[in-house]
């Protein structure tokens, strides 16, 4: 395991944005563990996210130039994660992100950053993936938009699930896409990883809490 996800691993349970107990998920599914983005709420936390993402994208696309953030949850992540990669590689790293609202004045329309450019390798970040609609909807639109394609999609936490159908979205999504997804972490990394190991002094995840997400995944993942 590579150490960026070592210390993500670490980070997420230090932020409290993996937290652990019983969630409804909007699928209507119960959940062992729930990630919550919107813990990630100061500079120096959203900060050090860049950094992960940065770490990631540098191991999966290094030559990328350019990364979008769909509205809302993605806007800090675009911005946070091209701030950071473009001191890793060196070079200037673009962002864009969208408006949900058409604008009709001052700098009218629905993309706001960096307008890609052919040449552009581009990157959608965002927190989690779930069905991957909205990421359907957002290569959809830059498509109209800007007539490029993206080159991945790269997410904090891959849950590993598979939809109410039986199918692996993910795989589901690469088929319909032809747009790789990429994760800095998957849960099950996290638990082995943190199984057991103490992080500030504490275990955040012991046995119990590990074997209720393997049981969840058994259920709900076709890995």
């Amino acid at each position: 395991m590579q150490k960026y996800k070592k210390q993500f691993a670490e980070f997420l349970v230090k932020s409290n944005a993996l937290q652990f107990g019983n969630f409804k998920l909007k699928s209507g599914r119960v959940s062992p563990y729930f990630f919550n983005s919107s813990k990630f709420n100061t500079g120096a936390l959203i900060e050090q996210l860049g950094q992960f993402y940065a770490s990631a994208i540098e191991h999966h696309l290094p030559s990328c130039s350019l990364l979008f953030g769909p509205a809302y949850k993605g806007i800090p992540l675009c911005v946070t994660a091209a701030t950071t990669l473009s001191k890793k590689l060196n070079r200037n790293i673009g962002y864009f992100f969208n408006r949900k609202e058409f604008k009709t004045h001052g700098d009218q329309g629905t993309i706001v950053g960096h307008f890609p450019q052919p040449e552009d390798v581009a990157v959608m970040v965002d927190d989690v993936f779930t069905d991957g609609n909205t990421k359907i909807e957002s290569i959809e639109m830059v498509w109209e938009l800007c007539k490029i394609k993206f080159s991945g999609v790269l997410v904090a936490l891959d849950r590993m699930e598979c939809s109410s159908r039986g199918v692996d979205t993910i795989t589901e999504f690469k088929l319909k896409t032809g747009v790789p997804v990429w994760s800095i972490i998957t849960i099950r990394e996290v638990c082995i990883y943190l199984k057991n190991r103490p992080v500030n002094g504490n275990v955040m995840l012991d046995e119990k809490i590990c074997h209720d997400i393997e049981k969840y995944l058994e259920n709900h993942s076709i890995d």
